[in-house]
Parts: structure tokens; sequence; C-alpha cells
């Protein structure tokens, strides 16, 4: 096994990672490394990303910010996590103009400028010429099996699909940024590759993870055959028109009356397109054919959505089929405002980390918290770096171990694509939009099965084999969590809707469904803690 050493690891390069990694140079970390699956900034949910960032008006306070996140949230956002994200995102924001993003501001939000589509590939841009020369290194085609920490020193494991062989890392603070989870249901917008390592990575090296059971989707998905998948702009379908195979007119038909309705009645929204398509066995299409250009261009998300999606996709000449997406986890990985965990020595920032969006994210606050938390996430690091020593970073070898898989019967393991795409396939039926504890319990059954095969697939190899084994082994988990999280509240709220509690219950469940690994062995305990008050 080969061995590197740094100041400063960061786990993820996205946004978070790449915010995390500037803030601990400037934190005075002298060998700042972050590593990633992919090259930097690729694969990640920020580029992919539309480039809005949720900020507050000119002129104005945090007062606004702050009541749209917490209503968004249903009553269990963290409000320390949330009036520091609203007070300290405009600083944020014109900090990524001074480094040259092209961007602009409109109402307080700031619209990366679209190459040519999504603001995303703007953002990566920016972050990383600011972090490059700051003199921050990168490492891709890594992927992490385990975190360890230990008296001041951080260590991971990770396998090299470049070298073909396995890789310890050694640091003095460490910063997880790895994003979400979108990638486990069949039908997402997030990277494929998106299984949620960062909550199992975490959870083993003895963080809390909370939350886990939100999971939110988009409700105007493109799902046109033979087209990618696209994340229509919410407005259009207030200028437009959303109807099912019978004509019907999906907002009047369920009495959805805010607007945009794809933006402040997401979760409710995704959750009756859901029961017509999955349920009723409807076709849902967007008709925005008669919608002008004027206002089709009214805000910078619809504008750069007119040469894609209607010109290319055909939306301005035909309907155009639409259907729910996985879009972002609300859950993860317990922080304070500084973004960090439990564990002395390990901070995390991003779609990893739980708290701040409670029930229910708040538009634009997703890219936002990436810079927010990532440069608290980062400078903490940063600082708790020079606390230990400079360049004294060392991890025992014989402390780092390779993840070992456990003997299946013969001819009982199914391929790892087959395996994932029917993992796929189970979180999206009965651990998705709609849930109830006859679906929870039969799917955390099937995980039980999916785990023993995740963990029989080889680790040696072929490097494309050998990581798609690692992110099964996370997959299969992460979707445990969320299916348990989800059984165990017995209530609807925001994003998690349980047609057998179809209610919100603040007298029971206005709280965290808290994970943590049991001190006696690998399993996970549920718990609950009772709502931060306001």
């Amino acid at each position: 096994m080969e061995y590197m050493a740094c100041d400063v690891l960061v786990v993820g390069s996205g946004a978070a990672g790449l915010r995390a990694a500037i803030a601990a140079r400037e934190a005075g970390a002298e060998d700042v490394c972050v590593i990633s699956k992919a090259p930097a900034g690729k694969g990640t949910s920020t580029i992919l990303s539309a480039g809005v960032f949720a900020g507050s008006g000119e002129g104005e306070g945090p007062e606004n910010h702050i009541h749209r996140t917490l209503a968004a949230g249903r009553g269990i956002n963290q409000p320390n996590l949330v009036e520091v994200l609203a007070e300290e995102a405009p600083v944020r924001l014109k900090e990524l103009v001074q480094w040259g993003i092209k961007a602009h501001f409109l109402k307080g939000n700031l619209y990366a400028e679209a190459i040519p589509s999504w603001g995303g590939q703007e953002i990566i841009r920016c972050l990383l010429e600011k972090a490059r020369s700051l003199g921050v290194r990168f490492k891709g085609g890594l992927c992490v099996s385990s975190f360890k920490f230990q008296e001041g020193a951080a260590g991971a494991v990770a396998y090299s699909t470049v070298q073909r062989d396995w890789v310890g890392l050694t640091a003095n603070a460490l910063v997880l940024a790895t994003g979400g989870a979108g990638g486990l249901y069949l039908y997402h917008d997030n990277p494929k590759r998106m299984m949620g390592e960062a909550y199992t990575l975490a959870l083993d090296a003895g963080a809390v993870l909370q939350d886990m059971e939100f999971v939110q989707f988009y409700p105007l998905g493109l799902a046109e055959p033979g087209l990618p998948r696209y994340l229509i702009p919410p407005r259009l379908a207030d200028y437009g028109r959303l109807c099912n195979s019978r004509g019907e007119d999906i907002l009047d038909k369920y009495g959805i009356e805010e607007r945009p309705a794809a933006e402040r009645a997401r979760d409710r929204l995704s959750q009756v397109l859901f029961r017509e398509i999955s349920q009723e066995g409807h076709e849902i299409r967007l008709d925005v054919t008669g919608v002008t250009e004027k206002e089709w261009r009214s805000d910078p998300f619809s504008a750069s959505s007119w040469e894609t999606l209607g010109k290319r996709y055909g939306a301005q000449d035909r309907p155009v089929r639409v259907m729910p997406m996985a879009h972002h986890v609300m859950g993860g990985v317990c922080i304070d405002p500084r973004g960090a965990t439990r564990v002395p020595g390990f901070f995390a920032a991003g779609e990893a980390t739980g708290g701040l969006h409670g029930a229910n994210r708040l538009g634009g606050n997703a890219l936002t918290e990436t810079l927010v938390f990532g440069a608290r996430a980062g400078a903490a690091a940063g600082a708790w770096a020079r606390q230990q020593g400079l360049g004294k970073t060392g991890f025992p070898a014989k402390e780092f171990s390779l993840p070992s898989g456990k003997p299946a019967p013969p001819n009982s393991v199914l391929p790892p694509s087959e395996l994932k795409q029917n993992l796929r396939r189970l979180l999206w039926e009965k651990g998705g939009i709609i849930r109830n504890r006859e679906g929870l319990t039969a799917a955390l059954k099937e995980t039980a099965e999916m785990d023993g095969m995740a963990r029989s697939l080889p680790i040696e190899g072929d490097p494309s084999a050998v990581s798609a084994s690692l992110e099964l082994c996370s997959g299969v988990r992460t979707a445990t969590l969320i299916l348990e999280a989800a059984l165990q509240r017995e209530e609807s709220r925001g994003v998690h809707y349980r047609d057998d509690f179809p209610t919100q219950d603040d007298h029971g469940w206005l709280g965290h469904v808290t994970l943590r690994t049991a001190d006696q062995g690998p399993r996970v305990e549920l718990g609950f803690d009772p709502a931060h008050p306001s």
C-alpha cells in the first residue's frame, strides 16, 4: 500500500470540498489535498446544478432568508445553522464575484452564467482556479473505503483506479464533502455514482447521522425517451399547463395554489405526480408551447433553459413528458456551526451533512450551503491542523486495514450492474416519494439480502469492478439507513410522506431521527432527539 500525508485532507471536489480546501489554506494549513473519485470538479452535483445561490435582497437583513428557510423545513431545521447560512451568505456570494465568477445578482440571489445551459460548470471553474492559485493539490481516481481517527490524526483508505492499488492517506484533519445519495434512486438528476458514501464513511468513523428519511424530489424532471434528464425551471409550469393523460390540470385537480408550485410546493407536487404516474398509470406532460419568449426569459433560471429545453429538446413545439426525480438528501452528518462532528479532527460540509434544511430544502440553499459551511469546515480544519503541528501528520501503518468481503453461496450474487438497478428500483418504489410500513419493512428485508451480495463482490482485479463493489456496499447500507429512518418516523412531514400516517404530528415527532453505530459492534442504533428550540 502506498502512503500519502498532508495537513488537511478534503474528500470530495464539489463546491463544498473546494471551498473547504480554500479556507483551510487561508487558515494556515500548508499542505491541503483534495481527493475525489473523478477528476477534480467532475462527477459532482455542483457541476450539474443550475448555478443558483440563495441570498438576501439588497438592503435587507437576513431575517427573510431565515424565515423562508425555517418555513420550508417544517419546524425541524437547526436554527443556529440557518442563522449562520443567512447571515454569511451575502459575504460568500460577493467573495465569488471577487474571485472572477461569471454571474450576476438578482433580488439577492446569485445566478452563475450558464455554459452552455447550466451554471454549475462556471462555479467549478472559479473555485478550482482559486484553490490551485493557493497551492491546493488534487488527486482523482480514489474510491475511499474507510476513515480512521486517533490521537489528533486522521486516516483514510482508498482504492486508486489509476494505480490499480490501495492507498493510505494521513492528515491532521479531514473534511468530508462527497455530496448526497440521489444516485440510489431509479430516477434522479445526480451524478450516477452519487451512492451515499459520505453517510456510511461518517457513521463507521463514529459520527452521528440525522434526518436520513428526508429525501427531496424535484417534480419537474424531463422524462422524454431518448433525451437526457433535465430539471425544468419552476416558473415554466406556472406559465404553461401541467396535465395528465386525461387532460386534467394537475395544479387545479389537487388544489395546489402556491406559486411557483415546483418551488414552494415541491414536496406536495412530487407526491401527486408520483401517485398519478405510479399508482394511476398516467403520463404527465408539461405544455409550454404557448409561453412567450418574454415570459420564458422572465427569470435567469428559466432563461438559461430557452436554448436547451425550448429549442434542442423541442419544448417550444410540443408538450414534453415530465416526472419527479430524486434531487437532494436533507439528512446527513450532525455538525456544529463550525462544521465539526463529534469526532475530534473530523469536519463535514455540504449535502453530506444534516440539520440545516429540516424536512424540506428551500430552493437555492444547497449551493449557498456549500460556500458558507465549506468555508467554515475548512477554516476549522485548518486551525485544528495547526494546533496538532503542521507537517507532523502520521498514522501508524498497522492501523490501515483493507475491506474484506464475505463469501457468498455459489451463483447467489448478481452482477453489480443488475444489483445496482434492483436497488434503485426498490428504493424508488418502496422508499421514495410515498411510503408506508408494509413497503418499508419489505424493502428492508431486500436490502439485507443485497448487503450480503454487495459484500461478496470482488475488491481486486479490474479497477472498474473494484470501484463498483465499493460503491454498491455503501449504496446498499445508505439505502438501509434511509429506510430505517423512514420506518421510524410515523408521521408525514415535508418530503417524508407516509400514507399510513398522512398528517404532521408536532406532538410526537418534532425532532430528529438519529443513527449511530452501537458501542458493542457494527449494528446501527436508532434514536430520537427533540427539535432544537428556536
